[in-house]
């Protein structure tokens, strides 16, 4: 049997999410700097078009772009790893139902990304004129699914629950406590020229950041709980769960 030690699978998976951390920290500052510039400068300045298409494609609050589509892929990576952990953990006679829950939470939340579905809770302003108006509606939506999210996790591996419940809590901070605080500072407006501030875009950067940083933990979290082996007979996937009872019992045999 050839198979790879836990170190070489963990130092090969953080160098992964090294990588795409820094390609997504690249990609989010560069966005907000040209459009920043967009913003601030005269049309007819030269370069304004290249400049211009170039801002909006990277922007991290535009919708079907780049940016919009990279952190949609990375919360549907979270929801496939979860699901793989949840067909593993079944194979292995354990409770599956949570995982693919909590896979199909981050699956929704991908296609929110990309397609912008929160803002569509505007339309059902409730009067709210100090930030933007889905979130009159979304922030008790997001408690509630929080509190749901918290009843389905109870089952999970404590240490997989641990790390994932600070993914989600750092996640949540920017996607409903910086985007509030960046919608006061705009008075709840939607125009560009509200948007057009410095401010604005720091906080954005803040609220994305932290986006980012919880679905890459969360996802870090999902692969750590996974273990691969390679044997004779092929690729063996297990839980991590299921490798440490197995050494457990093998040193009890000892």
């Amino acid at each position: 049997m050839d198979t790879p030690e836990p170190s070489r699978q963990g130092a090969g998976r953080r160098r992964f999410l090294w990588i795409a951390a820094i390609v997504l920290a690249g990609i989010l500052l560069a966005g907000l700097v040209l459009h920043f510039i967009r913003e601030n400068i005269d049309s007819s300045a030269p370069g304004w078009a290249l400049l211009s298409g170039t801002a909006i494609l990277l922007y991290a609050d535009g919708e079907a772009n780049l940016w919009a589509w990279i952190s949609g892929l990375l919360l549907a990576g979270v929801g496939v790893a979860l699901g793989v952990v949840g067909f593993t953990a079944r194979h292995e006679g354990r409770a599956a139902l949570p995982y693919f829950l909590l896979g199909a939470v981050a699956l929704e939340m991908s296609a929110d990304e990309i397609a912008q579905l929160h803002e569509k809770l505007a339309r059902f302003n409730l009067g709210s004129s100090f930030t933007f108006a889905w979130l009159t509606l979304g922030v008790p939506l997001a408690i509630a699914a929080g509190l749901v999210v918290l009843w389905i996790a109870r089952r999970l591996d404590r240490r997989l629950r641990r790390r994932l419940i600070v993914a989600g809590t750092i996640y949540l901070l920017g996607a409903v406590g910086i985007e509030a605080l960046s919608g006061y500072i705009v008075g709840g407006r939607q125009d560009d020229l509200a948007r057009a501030s410095l401010e604005y875009h720091v906080l954005l950067g803040v609220e994305e950041s932290l986006e980012a940083a919880g679905a890459l933990l969360a996802l870090a979290a999902t692969l750590a709980a996974l273990s691969i082996e390679r044997t004779t007979a092929g690729i063996v996937v297990r839980t991590r769960f299921e490798v440490s009872q197995i050494r457990r019992n093998t040193s009890h045999v000892d």
